[in-house]
């Protein structure tokens, strides 16, 4: 079964996108593998491509609208109710990003991520596609861990267990936090010192225009994620 997702991946000629996608080694939008540069590997010190094993597979990314399960008649479905929802938004005030000041870098869990903060117009933006582009498809992940999990301690807070039944995702509208992930699962010995080496290499990416949106496909789950359909701004 297919799955659909709706990302905003910087331009193939911008320095932000060729640093993430080396570390991540694969590029999504020639939909290739890449080596990680010897000066860039020097930086972050030991490297394993064990830390990407999880990130990889969909490419340097801001995630906008969740990995959702669809059938393949529903794909034109959705990149039509795409197009029309960007022509709902002013190209005038163009969407942007802000990473916080408290930090470059930020660790959840075992994945090392850069965390951004949305204008308020692409915030909306984000709002529409979970509520009227995420229904069209048949599930998610999200969808499945809830209606199988036993264990009484995992299970979500209400509000979100509402948020995975009517869009299957529990991280949508104010529970949304605009971020492309660098390394997944990373299992190194000092997370402190990669989180510094990352920063320094990302330090001066603090803010961000989002030029295109894309929709992107992933044919089943053992495939590397796609762009089916790129949208300029």
């Amino acid at each position: 079964m297919p799955k659909f997702a709706v990302y905003y991946i910087p331009q193939e000629d911008d320095p932000f996108y060729r640093l993430g996608t080396q570390i991540l080694g694969y590029d999504v939008r020639s939909r290739a593998s890449v080596a990680l540069p010897p000066d860039i590997h020097t930086s972050l010190g030991h490297f394993d491509a064990s830390w990407v094993l999880i990130s990889r597979p969909y490419g340097f990314h801001l995630t906008i609208g969740d990995s959702i399960d669809c059938n393949w008649a529903t794909i034109p479905v959705v990149e039509r109710e795409l197009a029309d929802l960007l022509m709902c938004f002013n190209p005038a005030h163009p969407f942007t990003l802000r990473r916080p000041t408290h930090s470059t870098v930020v660790v959840w869990s075992n994945t090392l991520l850069l965390l951004y903060e949305p204008d308020t117009s692409f915030s909306m933006f984000h709002a529409l596609v979970a509520a009227r582009i995420n229904p069209l498809g048949t599930g998610s992940g999200s969808l499945k861990k809830y209606l199988t999990h036993s264990n009484p301690k995992a299970q979500l807070p209400p509000y979100k267990v509402q948020q995975t039944r009517l869009f299957y995702s529990p991280n949508v509208l104010d529970n949304w936090y605009p971020h492309f992930t660098l390394l997944n699962p990373y299992k190194g010995d000092d997370v402190s010192q990669m989180v510094s080496s990352l920063s320094q290499l990302f330090e001066p990416y603090a803010q961000l225009t989002v030029k295109t949106v894309s929709l992107l496909i992933q044919n089943d789950d053992e495939a590397s994620w796609h762009i089916y359909r790129e949208f300029h701004l």
